[in-house]
């Protein structure tokens, strides 16, 4: 339906009130009418094979390389099968074969569209490209704002925009009349529009006596899923015209759609690892104003709360009434172990106790068996099975000197603990490899006496850790040859507990601006109010002055919680510094790898981590580093987002190792001309061998796109995006000297031409990567049949897959070296404690020759 809003007063809208009300039960009720011949505007609901769904109109197009010159020396255009999905607010590029599920459904287009009168340009100059946004107003109540960018010369540049078009899921944005009229279309997500600023725009430019122009406005919110306000504006109709009252059930759903969208975010907070949270907010649901069936599903979700805390109640009787039955010398072994479970068993951790929770009740099995499945589960996780009392009681031994071991920084005293644990029964290198993730940070207490390790005194749950930006210049400024010291700033969720890993984003700041502003992005800005208003574009640009430094202002009240998605999903946030003072570019340098690496395995010994689920992300310049980073790395991520990158040296011949990253591209269609700049690179990941998602914004520039930020934490919680499984067939390329691991291969020095020096990059005679061919074999061999060197390191563990009980053979050609596995565990702990990868820790090493 097509509303058409002017700002003159009393204009009467065409349709009639039970239109529109049959337009909003519609809605309310999801009735489909798929398949409806009549529709004049269909769109599709594409389902992808890493468990999204996209919606929009979908064409097919056979490249996305616009620039003639590149495509010809591609041998000219590829056909690719390319669909872009277009919602009106972005273009999402995937490969049909190698992304798309299932073929497109149709289903029907039932947003409203609004327009509103402005005066736009019939005439000016077609905008090409904009700079990056320095700031921006919020709209007033004609649907106006001003947007300030940097203009060609530098200088900032105002852009006077106006609402036309309304959806519930964009906005279209145009230039206004100026004296330097330009003729821009940019959209931006409804999302992103404040209900105060919406409120006022329509007040402005609705008729106060016209019931049905008042409805559509119901109609919007309800739409944009606002249903607090569209239940508030019903009722004020409802008051004003009684003559409606018909329309009063609506305002029962609105309630039932409130509650839904509370009862989802209980339900996500639990999922979480945030149960007191999800329980506060079932503990205060008003059910008394909602339907019988929401009642049901909150009691249904108490219960099951109640049922987890009734299982840990029983967990702690049992095994307190069990230890009790033993000997007092085995009571007092394990009176430590019995305690801690005592404290630290929560939701996240009772799996752990499954075996126990299953026959822990069954008296035909003695004190001893039932107690050892407990403390097994505990130290090893579901499943373990170990029912011997007398190798569980080494267990515990061992977990003490495995942590002190990783903590250790004396050589001396780490061979030590290898030597005390050769003698225990239970440090066996599959029993340390099940107890290793499921150990708290094995630095974990360094957070409590560190002085580089520092709790922000306002905001809940960050901490400062190493340098501050000034400090980490300075360091780098006095020292460019050493590495980077570590220097980050990292955000827990709520009710963060160290014994439950958490997935993770590596955030990467723009050069110029300090790392707190990745907080603010993936975090949200620190509020007091769970209800203040949750992060914006508008907030984020704001805050940043036209170098991208923050800048710096007294806040009414000191801020003490973020609310924004990774609290939200549960997830940390560490953002490392990793540019030198004044730069304004990655610059492609093994410097900058260096300061995120040791960043992120600082922050794997402090906090609770899952290795599997680290994503690393950034913007502008930072998203350029994190898409470097992430395919020079591959092994090390679940996934890679890049926000307004510009890719080029490295990225441009990497492409074999890109088909092991998930990757997610975010930039404007105005941001340079991408297609034509970058659609060479973009291409190479439009093939059925790549996971691939690449997202243009309809007329934005240099941006922070806040608003994929919900589609972006969709993306990353897919079950497919967790870090792959080692292959077994390894086929990469490396162009510099810091890019020789991948995954369980390693080499040394490169031969003589085969590296470059990013800074020399132009001047190199040769820009051209080396292949790197190894294949694990059937037959429990590992051969190298090609590689940039001529000593390598091949590290081994039964994922591989690999027989530890059989000899394991590598080979590279004409070279071979046999390894037989001793049980000896010192290479794993060496791995685990250098690596900061508890979760795959490797068992033994080869080294050629």
């Amino acid at each position: 339906m097509k509303v058409t809003f002017s700002n003159s007063d009393g204009k009467q809208m065409s349709s009639r009130l039970r239109e529109v009300l049959a337009a909003i039960l519609l809605l309310v009720l999801a009735v489909s009418i798929v398949g409806q011949s009549a529709l004049a505007h269909a769109e599709q609901l594409i389902s992808l094979r890493n468990g999204m769904v996209l919606r929009g109109i979908y064409l097919e197009v056979p490249s996305m390389n616009q620039n003639a010159a590149s495509a010809a020396g591609e041998s000219g255009i590829q056909n690719r099968p390319i669909w872009v999905v277009d919602d009106g607010l972005r273009r999402t590029y995937v490969h049909r074969r190698g992304m798309v599920a299932a073929e497109p459904r149709d289903v029907p287009d039932l947003h409203e569209r609004i327009e509103f009168f402005q005066p736009v340009p019939d005439g000016g100059e077609q905008v090409a490209s904009i700079g990056q946004a320095l700031g921006v107003t919020p709209f007033n109540e004609f649907g106006r704002r001003r947007l300030t960018v940097r203009g060609p010369s530098g200088s900032p540049f105002p852009i006077l925009q106006g609402i036309t078009e309304l959806t519930a899921k964009y906005a279209k944005v145009e230039a206004l009349k100026t004296d330097d009229s330009i003729n821009l279309d940019m959209r931006i997500a409804t999302s992103s529009i404040s209900s105060d600023q919406l409120r006022n725009i329509f007040r402005r430019n609705t008729d106060p006596k016209n019931v049905d122009a008042r409805l559509n406005v119901v109609r919007f919110f309800a739409e944009s899923e606002r249903y607090a306000d569209a239940r508030r504006e019903l009722v004020r109709i409802l008051d004003e015209f009684p003559e409606s009252s018909d329309l009063k059930p609506i305002v029962g759903q609105y309630v039932e759609n409130e509650a839904s969208q509370l009862l989802e975010q209980a339900e996500l907070r639990r999922e979480s690892g945030q149960p007191i949270l999800a329980r506060a907010i079932l503990d205060q649901f008003p059910t008394r104003v909602v339907s019988r069936v929401t009642q049901v599903k909150v009691a249904d979700l108490i219960g099951s709360m109640d049922e987890t805390q009734k299982q840990i109640d029983t967990v702690h009787q049992r095994l307190a009434e069990l230890v009790g039955e033993l000997q007092e010398p085995v009571q007092n072994s394990l009176g430590g172990l019995v305690a801690e479970i005592k404290a630290e068993l929560t939701p996240a951790t009772l799996p752990r106790m499954s075996d126990f929770i299953r026959m822990g009740g069954n008296s035909t099995m003695d004190s001893e068996t039932r107690v050892s499945l407990a403390v097994a589960g505990w130290l090893l996780g579901n499943g373990s099975g170990e029912t011997n009392l007398k190798i569980v009681l080494s267990l515990i031994d061992v977990r003490v000197l495995v942590r002190g071991y990783l903590a250790e920084q004396d050589p001396g005293k780490r061979q030590e603990i290898l030597e005390r644990l050769s003698s225990l029964e239970g440090a066996r290198a599959d029993y340390i490899a099940k107890m290793l993730p499921l150990m708290k940070p094995p630095l974990i207490d360094a957070i409590e006496v560190d002085d580089s390790i520092v709790a922000d005194p306002s905001v809940d749950g960050m901490f400062h850790v190493g340098l501050d930006q000034a400090g980490f210049h300075a360091a780098q400024a006095e020292d460019p040859a050493s590495l980077p010291p570590v220097s980050y700033v990292v955000q827990l969720p709520p009710e963060y507990d160290p014994n439950r890993t958490y997935p993770c984003v590596v955030a990467m700041h723009a050069a110029g601006a300090v790392a707190e502003t990745q907080l603010n992005w993936w975090s949200g800005v620190p509020q007091q109010s769970f209800l203040q208003q949750k992060t914006s574009d508008e907030q984020l640009i704001n805050e940043t002055s036209a170098d991208g430094t923050a800048e710096e202002s007294a806040p009414e009240v000191s801020p003490t919680m973020r609310l924004g998605h990774s609290i939200r999903h549960g997830f940390i946030v560490v953002a490392p510094r990793w540019t030198r003072g004044g730069q304004g570019d990655y610059e492609y340098t093994m410097r900058e790898h260096d300061a995120v690496l040791s960043s992120l395995r600082h922050a794997m010994r402090h906090f609770a981590i899952d290795a599997d689920r680290v994503f690393i992300g950034g913007h502008g310049p930072g998203g350029t580093a994190a898409w470097d980073i992430a395919i020079s790395h591959p092994d090390l991520w679940a996934g890679m987002i890049s926000i307004s990158s510009r890719p080029g040296k490295t990225l441009q011949h990497y492409n074999a190792n890109s088909k092991y990253m998930p990757v997610y591209i975010v930039k404007g269609d105005k941001d340079g001309v991408p297609l034509r700049d970058y659609g060479g690179i973009y291409d190479r990941y439009m093939t059925y061998d790549h996971d691939a998602m690449i997202v243009l914004y309809r007329g934005r520039g240099l941006d922070f796109f806040y608003e994929e930020a919900d589609r972006i934490f969709e993306w990353m919680k897919t079950p497919g995006h967790r870090r792959a499984a080692p292959p077994e067939d390894l086929e990469v390329v490396s162009m510099r000297e810091g890019d020789r691991f991948f995954w369980w291969l390693e080499w040394g020095e490169m031969l003589p031409g085969l590296s470059i020096n990013p800074i020399l990059w132009n001047d190199a005679e040769r820009l051209k990567a080396a292949p790197v061919k190894a294949r694990v074999m059937a037959n429990n061999e590992v051969i190298i049949t090609q590689a940039p060197s001529d000593s390598y390191t091949v590290w081994l563990y039964p994922q591989m897959p690999l027989d530890f009980k059989e000899t394991i053979t590598v080979r590279y050609r004409s070279r071979r070296k046999d390894f037989t596995f001793d049980q000896s565990v010192g290479v794993m702990l060496e791995d685990a404690r250098v690596r900061a990868d508890r979760e795959r820790p490797f068992w033994g090493m080869v080294q050629i020759p």
